[in-house]
């Protein structure tokens, strides 16, 4: 009997260690689902499954019965708890069923697939299942049915090696939870072998020895954890899908949306903030012919994907949440959402025959997204974002290209950059003097095709006199030439909302952006390099300055004007080519903003500290010509007092001023007569008043003497007695009360007072 109730109760202690140890490694999903339904349908199973190893364990050819159980409940499980599909009286159909066997091996490619957190419903839910379902299965009969000590935790590492690369890169509380995972492992494993142990002999060991082990490994772990951090996860794996290599290519059509008829209004937008653009398609892959968005964006190690959505998002970076609507209009034909931001919640009016949540693909790398199958015109949606800051100075730090990132397809540029290589500038500064060199001997088209192969980027714009393009041709060789000048540029397509929200087809342009090193992208506005002049095909061409002697007139020139030093771009270019709105504007660099700021403050401080010296001698000069002649010795003692608060030793107002004094080790004959004058029977003489006030100035003077130099001038110029009196008068006009000892003269010699 004894026998059978130990049997049960390591019985129940396995069934805890396994739940324990699954409930753990199902909460490395904690990123990648919006809510913690998800451990309902890991876990949920998993209990069945274990009430039924301890049905079956006892029976003849008991794991026979157990393996037909778990195998015959699989599929209707799945129904119940993943997909949440009861069918009539509770039971699922054959369709649920068959959804289950037929959905759960894509299962864990829709959930790498599907931007963090997705939503905890359909498919997705099926990857929570099978790890726990298996996880449990294996487990519960491996630790129940045998005695093995270190076979039921392999299903669990395994389980925790398959949930690792379904997750998310960096999960919350990655070390503390390995820890955890590991200590409980070894202990349970350590028990099951003295549990074996016991039943053929004494047990080798001792609890000590296994908890010291543990102790040193929790240890080591956690030193080796702070002292060498894994700050580089470049070599971390995890799962990634096959892509959308077509369904990009398809959308790549209509980053332009074309116009549609007569129809010129595209879409109706509300809560755009002034001045910003919504974005459509962002093209960040040069392939020699023409910009095209990446079905892997440069740059993101891979993960810049397009994949499916639920309604919320984590964002990457904080910034100012705004919230759009979007009206879609009959003008609008194309695959891209109009987005602005980094997206965090999107919601999508879904009606049969309309766009589905379901068939958005949106990629973080680039914070755009598009349809499969195309946006409706009749569709409406809302979404949230956080919008950053989109300024780009020189003053700014930019980010070393990728090999990928400087677009390979485009070396036919490097010998027409030659001329912007120069060893005193910045990579940013080199991509400025690029545009400064465009808009200033650049002729803008508005009609005509936008071809960007070699011929027309390099011998027809930047290798040519009589250079002439469209905007999207300046966008694309800003873009192609910033990024082999070695910062990152892309074309981003879009269009700023007009009167009322209203986007017409003729608002729609493009725009470069370039990567700072924070990772944050930024745009460098059309007006900094697209041509200057606006011609038609009837002009004649003028020539234009070459780029070799366009560098060596603004920098060589200006470095000969200030005895040999070049300056930057911006401080050299001639002012008919600076741009208009930074010409205008007269406000310093954000830098220098920064630096007046932080000199005013230290300027108001340093005013404030110089000031306390005053205040002090002003309160001491009111103290000294009150017209009470008690107040001579009340504030006379304040006055030491204030001394030691200002030189940090305080002692309690509340305290009589024999035991103050007592405090301060200082003072206790003024302490006494400053009592014996107050509750005298009648007014002491002025002259006694006075030369009590000289010996409380001389005893203020000795206190401060008394501390170490460095102290000794902070207490001439620290407010600490200044905010005490400060406080002590407020509390006295909110209903305090005067000191006990100073109540009775006040009361005797109201007249004198």
């Amino acid at each position: 009997m004894t026998g059978h109730r130990n049997g049960t109760r390591a019985g129940l202690v396995d069934a805890t260690v396994i739940v324990a140890v699954v409930v753990l490694t199902l909460s490395i999903l904690d990123d990648s689902y919006s809510d913690r339904s998800y451990l309902v349908a890991g876990l949920g199973p998993g209990l069945l499954l274990l009430v039924l190893a301890f049905l079956t364990r006892g029976m003849n050819e008991g794991g026979w019965w157990y393996a037909l159980g778990a195998t015959v409940l699989f599929a209707p499980l799945g129904a119940l708890f993943a997909l949440r599909s009861p069918g009539p009286y509770a039971l699922p159909t054959l369709e649920t069923m068959n959804r289950v066997m037929g959905e759960t091996i894509g299962a864990p490619g829709v959930l790498v697939s599907t931007v963090p957190p997705a939503d905890a419903e359909g498919q997705v839910m099926l990857v929570p299942f099978v790890i726990g379902y298996f996880a449990v299965g294996f487990a519960a009969w491996l630790a129940l049915g045998t005695r093995s000590a270190v076979a039921p935790a392999v299903p669990l590492v395994l389980a925790i090696a398959g949930t690792i690369p379904v997750g998310v890169l960096v999960p919350t509380l990655l070390v503390p939870r390995s820890i955890v995972l590991a200590v409980v492992l070894v202990v349970w494993v350590s028990v099951r072998a003295r549990r074996n142990e016991a039943l053929v002999g004494e047990p080798r060991g001792s609890w000590a020895t296994t908890a010291s082990a543990l102790a040193v490994v929790g240890l080591v772990s956690l030193l080796s954890n702070v002292l060498v951090p894994d700050r580089d996860k470049g070599d971390r794996v995890l799962l990634r899908d096959d892509g959308n290599s077509d369904l990009v290519s398809g959308a790549a059509a209509s980053a332009l949306p074309p116009q549609v008829g007569q129809h010129r209004q595209l879409f109706r937008a509300t809560g755009v903030p002034d001045g910003r653009r919504l974005r459509f398609a962002v093209l960040d892959l040069y392939d020699g012919y023409m910009w095209a968005p990446a079905d892997v964006s440069p740059g993101s190690d891979g993960f810049g994907t397009f994949k499916r959505i639920g309604r919320d998002l984590a964002a990457v970076r904080d910034g100012e949440p705004i919230e759009v609507d979007i009206e879609m209009r009959a003008g609008y034909s194309g695959d891209w959402l109009p987005l602005l931001g980094e997206l965090t919640r999107l919601d999508l009016e879904e009606f049969d025959a309309r766009s589905q949540l379901e068939d958005v693909r949106y990629n973080t790398a680039t914070a755009s997204a598009f349809v499969v199958g195309g946006v409706d015109p009749r569709d409406s949606y809302t979404f949230s974002s956080v919008l950053g800051d989109d300024s780009l100075t020189l003053d700014d730090r930019a980010r070393q290209a990728t090999a990928d990132q400087r677009q390979p397809a485009g070396e036919y540029l490097d010998r027409h950059l030659e001329a912007f290589v120069r060893p005193e500038l910045s990579r940013l500064e080199r991509v400025m003097l690029l545009a400064r060199y465009l808009r200033a001997n650049g002729a803008t088209q508005f009609t005509g095709p936008s071809p960007q192969g070699p011929d027309d980027l390099a011998r027809g714009m930047l290798g040519s006199r009589d250079m002439t393009g469209t905007p999207f041709q300046y966008a694309a060789l800003m873009a192609l030439g910033a990024s082999r000048l070695g910062v990152p540029g892309r074309v981003v397509t879009g269009a700023a909302p007009g009167r009322r929200g209203i986007v017409e087809h003729q608002d729609v342009g493009v725009w470069v952006e370039l990567q700072l090193a924070d990772g944050t992208w930024h745009t460098l506005e059309p007006r900094r390099y697209v041509g200057a002049d606006i011609i038609s095909n009837d002009d004649a061409d003028a020539a234009g300055d070459d780029p070799e002697g366009f560098v060596a007139d603004l920098l060589d020139g200006a470095g000969a004007r200030d005895g040999g030093e070049n300056d930057t771009p911006d401080e050299s270019m001639p002012a008919a080519v600076e741009d208009g709105e930074d010409a205008e504007d007269g406000a310093p660099p954000p830098r220098l903003q920064v630096a007046l700021l932080l000199a005013g403050v230290v300027v108001a401080l340093l005013l404030t500290l110089l000031l306390v010296p005053l205040a002090k001698w002003v309160r001491r000069s009111r103290r000294r010509r009150t017209s009470s002649w008690s107040g001579v010795y009340v504030h006379g003692w304040q006055e030491v007092l204030d001394a030691a608060q200002d030189r940090g030793t305080p002692v309690p107002e509340a305290w009589s001023r024999v035991a103050q004094a007592r405090g301060l080790g200082a003072g206790l004959d003024l302490a006494r007569r400053a009592d014996a004058a107050v509750f005298a029977p009648e007014p002491p003489s002025l002259a006694e008043g006075s030369v009590f006030w000289d010996e409380c100035q001389e005893l203020r003077r000795t206190l401060v003497a008394g501390t170490r130099p460095r102290r000794r001038l902070w207490t001439y110029v620290t407010p600490a007695s200044l905010l005490a009196g400060w406080a002590r008068g407020r509390g006295h006009r909110s209903g305090g009360q005067p000191r006990h000892e100073d109540r009775r003269p006040r009361r005797q010699h109201a007249a004198g007072a």
